[in-house]
């Protein structure tokens, strides 16, 4: 990991990051994304690719899936892969340039199943278009990478060598 590559199509000085916001049934808008400052363990990913699947149909079509209401403007799309184009002062195995797929469930990183690896099953998990979180259907969205002494097998990101640009 780590070893970068060509970055292209970053977003220039002025220019907007933009999204797919879902603003009611049927009704979904490209606008402008604001994405938060990195924190340390952050990256900024420019999306290469985004997959749309069921979850995302149904918040469009209803607004709503089982238990998951869109109460207020969402970003869709959560499958996702993309390149580094800025990483937080905490992250050292990625670079600008790296080519990654993103984890689109957030854990929490701190209770026992996500220590021992299982943060599949973590009761805190969130998901990328679920609501309240915004998905990755922009041209960028920030990631947090977790690295820690115990849980150092895993990041939220997974460098791939071949997605092409």
């Amino acid at each position: 990991m780590g070893k970068g590559g060509q970055s292209h199509g970053e977003i220039k000085d002025g220019e907007e990051n933009m999204a797919a916001w879902l603003l009611g049934v049927n009704n979904l808008k490209i606008q402008p994304f604001t994405l938060p400052p990195l924190g340390p363990n952050d990256v900024r990913v420019r999306m290469k690719a985004v997959g749309i699947c069921g979850s995302d149909v149904h918040f469009l079509k209803a607004m709503r899936l089982a238990d998951f209401i869109v109460k207020e403007p969402m970003v869709l799309g959560h499958e996702c892969a993309g390149i580094i184009e800025e990483v937080g002062s905490g992250v050292s195995t990625l670079v600008p340039g790296d080519r990654v797929a993103l984890e689109p469930g957030i854990s929490c990183w701190r209770c026992n199943l996500c220590i021992e690896g299982r943060y599949n099953l973590c009761p805190e998990m969130k998901f990328f278009a679920t609501p309240p979180v915004h998905g990755s259907l922009a041209n960028q969205v920030k990631q947090n990478c977790i690295f820690g002494e115990s849980i150092s097998w895993f990041v939220n990101v997974y460098v791939l060598w071949s997605i092409q640009d």
